[in-house]
C-alpha cells in the first residue's frame, strides 16, 4: 500500500507541509517496507500544479494523502478517485504514518478544513 505525504524534506524525519501545493517534496511511502519515492517540487511557488501533484498521487496508486491545507482542484481530483485525505501538518512524516495507522489523524473532509462533507465526496 502506498501513502503520499506532502513534505518539507526527503525522508521520514521531514515535517509535513502546511499547504499541499507548496510542499517541497511529495513522498510516496510504501507501507510494506517504508521505502520512499521522492518527487521534488522544483519551485513550490511555481512548481508542480495542484493537478500535477494530485496526478502523481494517482500514478503511484496511493490510498491516502497526508498533508496540510489542500485547495479545491486537488481535493476534488483525489476525492473523486477515492483517495483518503488526512491532516498532518506540523508533525514528522514518520509520526503521521504512525498516527494514521492508529486512526488518530483528522480526515480532510473538504477543502475548507471543516468537518462537513461537501458535494458527493465522503
Amino acid at each position: 500500500m502506498n501513502i503520499a505525504v506532502a513534505a518539507e524534506g526527503e525522508n521520514l524525519n521531514s515535517i509535513v507541509s502546511d499547504k499541499f501545493e507548496k510542499c517541497l517534496y511529495l513522498l510516496i511511502v510504501n507501507m510494506n517496507d517504508l521505502s520512499i519515492k521522492t518527487i521534488k517540487n522544483e519551485k513550490p511557488c511555481k512548481g508542480l500544479s495542484q493537478k500535477n501533484l494530485a496526478d502523481e498521487i494517482l500514478k503511484y496508486d496511493c490510498e491516502a494523502l497526508i498533508t496540510g491545507d489542500i485547495q479545491l482542484t486537488a481535493f476534488d481530483i483525489l476525492a473523486d478517485e477515492g483517495v483518503t485525505r488526512f491532516f498532518g501538518a506540523g508533525y514528522s512524516v514518520e509520526k503521521t504514518l504512525e498516527l494514521m495507522d492508529k486512526r488518530s489523524l483528522k480526515l480532510i473532509r473538504n477543502c475548507n478544513g471543516t468537518d462537513s462533507c461537501s458535494g458527493n465526496h465522503h
